[in-house]
């Protein structure tokens, strides 16, 4: 689903939560939910009136997202080499990171014939540049690339 769809889908959303068309309170059976998390925050009570067929689009959209393996984003590639040493290397190079900043996710992966050792889960390009700044001082042939990251958590 495109980003233009979700957010069609998001206002579809609001619309039908504050217009008297909506008839029934949602109930959701999976505790994760981002409705559930919704409601049970804070001291008020938020309840969530919505067509259930919009609930089941944003489940399609999450589902569609976990099958690809993350979202579009941007890590800081530290370590790529092939060769006989490349995987001791690699682990070392990992080893290393962890030591100067072990706040930062660090990823070593084999992508043939490269072992290679990517760090951070950036949105965008200006918060990969945040670290970059740092992590370049110390692992010189560093930079950013686009790939695949995790979710972020939610805030809570």
């Amino acid at each position: 689903m495109t980003k233009s769809k979700f957010l069609l889908t998001v206002i579809v959303s609001v619309i039908f939560n504050f217009s008297p068309f909506a008839q029934n309170e949602m109930k959701v059976n999976n505790a994760q939910s981002i409705f559930v998390s919704i409601q049970e925050t804070g001291n008020g009570e938020v309840v969530i009136f919505q067509d259930m067929r919009i609930n089941d689009l944003i489940y399609n959209h999450i589902e569609q997202n976990k099958r690809e393996g993350g979202i579009s984003g941007y890590r800081i590639r530290i370590y790529a080499d092939l060769g006989s040493g490349a995987r001791e290397q690699s682990q070392a190079t990992k080893a290393r990171f962890y030591e100067l900043f072990p706040e930062i996710p660090i990823y070593r992966e084999y992508v043939s014939p490269y072992f290679r050792v990517l760090v951070g889960d950036y949105r965008n390009r200006v918060d990969a540049l945040k670290d970059f700044n740092q992590i370049k001082k110390y692992f010189h042939s560093a930079f950013i690339v686009p790939d695949k990251i995790n979710y972020p958590e939610l805030d809570e």
